[in-house]
């Protein structure tokens, strides 16, 4: 018997370990109620999440307490009240979560609400979870500095280029006058 339950404490650690892992090479830890989701719901949640390299658990509230521990991450121990799944997000987008249950809560409104996020070692309010939905992902945030850095230039050459057409312009004016002459 004290064999089995020193069996059941490893594989607990080995969870925890597993979990904590997880946590600390997240950017991002989003913390949520799953409780009034179905079954196919989560499913197909499940799925969808896994395409897009998303890392979503369900685990008890002890255990992942444990883990973010352990990962020291900290400020999320206030959320961790009733059913509680999470998803990671990565170093390239820690906002895609956010924008995906924002997607999701189109279609199931009353289903998988933020409890708490972890993002940069700061602790927010699952409340945030709309704003960050709605910051650029790491692509879009990368495409308007180098549209930003691009700019001066092209206003450069739409300068250098600008007295140069109008004497083209004059140039051909003078030269269609001449032609009908």
């Amino acid at each position: 018997m004290e064999k089995k339950i020193s069996l059941q404490r490893q594989k607990k650690q080995e969870f925890i370990d597993s979990l904590a892992k997880d946590f600390s090479a997240a950017a991002s830890v989003y913390l949520l109620d799953f409780e009034k989701i179905t079954v196919a719901k989560d499913n197909a949640l499940r799925m969808n999440l896994r395409k897009k390299g998303i890392i979503y658990k369900v685990a008890k509230n002890r255990l992942i307490r444990e883990a973010l521990k352990k990962a020291n991450i900290s400020g999320l121990d206030s959320y961790l009240k009733n059913s509680t799944s999470f998803m990671l997000g990565t170093a390239e987008d820690p906002m895609l979560p956010a924008r995906e249950v924002v997607e999701f809560h189109k279609a199931n409104p009353e289903i998988l609400k933020a409890k708490g996020i972890s993002l940069d070692g700061s602790a927010l309010s699952g409340e945030e979870l709309k704003n960050l939905a709605n910051m650029p992902g790491k692509d879009e945030i990368l495409g308007q500095v180098i549209s930003l850095a691009l700019s001066p230039g092209a206003n450069l050459i739409a300068l250098i280029k600008g007295p140069g057409s109008k004497i083209a312009g004059q140039i051909k004016a003078l030269e269609e006058k001449l032609e009908t002459k």
